[in-house]
């Protein structure tokens, strides 16, 4: 089983605020899907390729009404700033149909026994 272990990339937002890890880009470019979306089965197999657990962050449930409406309706998350949880680094930031949304990962490791 081949892994191909993601690092932290340099993050650029575009000009909505979005931004995708490149490794995982080319990733996605190499599948034959047109889909627009990963079935459980290719977001599992996306995770074991590069050996990551994942967390996703939805802006609506991390700030103000007011604040969340006013960047949907401008389609410009340039002003969210989620921050990622301990040992987890940012994979992609961009738009779903209902919200903006932060999916953050960090490597597998195998478990430590504690005595």
């Amino acid at each position: 089983m081949e892994i191909n272990q993601l690092k932290p990339a340099e993050i650029v937002r575009d000009e909505m605020g979005q931004w995708i890890h490149p490794e995982i880009l080319t990733y996605i470019n190499s599948l034959e899907s047109e889909a627009d979306y990963f079935t459980k089965q290719e977001w599992d197999e996306l995770k074991r390729h590069f050996n990551i657990e994942t967390v996703t962050f939805w802006m609506e449930s991390s700030l103000s009404e007011d604040d969340w409406e006013n960047m949907m309706d401008a389609s410009d998350i340039t002003k969210w700033d989620p921050i990622a949880p301990h040992g987890f680094f940012l994979i992609d930031i961009g738009f779903s149909e209902d919200d903006a949304y932060a999916c953050f990962a960090r490597e597998i490791r195998e478990e430590s026994e504690v005595s």
